[in-house]
C-alpha cells in the first residue's frame, strides 16, 4: 500500500515509452507542395491592392480624427451611463457613505474628462 503511487507511476511511464517506441513515423514525414508564384507588374510607387495590416498607414487626417471623435463619443457616453448606475445604486438608501462619495467623485472626473476630450476633438474640425 506505501509504494502503490510509486508503482503505479513507474508502470505508466513505462507504459508511455512503450508506445512511443512502437508508433509508426507516418505523421513524421514531410510533404513539399509547390504552389504557382503570380507577379503582377510593378506600376509606380504603390501596390493597388488592400492589406489589412496596412490598412491604418493609408489613413488621411480627417479619417483619423473621425474615428478619434468616434471612440471618443462612445467614451462619453459610456462615462455618463456608469455614472448614472451608480447615482441610482448608491442613492437607493438615501445616504452616501465616504467610499461612495469617493467613487462619485471618480466618475465625475471620468466624465468631465472624456467630455473634455470630445470638446477638444470637436473645437478642431
Amino acid at each position: 500500500m506505501r509504494y502503490k503511487k510509486l508503482f503505479l507511476t513507474l508502470v505508466f511511464a513505462l507504459f508511455l515509452t512503450a508506445g512511443a517506441f512502437f508508433t509508426t513515423t507516418n505523421a513524421q514525414r514531410r510533404v513539399v507542395v509547390y504552389r504557382p508564384v503570380y507577379s503582377r507588374p510593378y506600376w509606380g510607387f504603390r501596390n493597388y491592392y488592400y492589406d489589412p495590416f496596412y490598412a491604418d498607414m493609408y489613413k488621411t487626417p480627417y479619417e483619423r480624427y473621425l474615428e478619434e471623435r468616434w471612440y471618443a463619443q462612445n467614451a462619453v457616453s459610456h462615462d455618463q451611463k456608469v455614472l448614472a448606475e451608480h447615482r441610482e445604486k448608491y442613492g437607493r438608501d438615501g445616504f452616501l457613505t465616504d467610499k461612495e462619495r469617493r467613487k462619485l467623485q471618480d466618475d465625475i472626473n471620468d466624465l468631465a474628462r472624456s467630455r473634455a476630450r470630445l470638446a477638444r476633438l470637436n473645437r478642431y474640425y
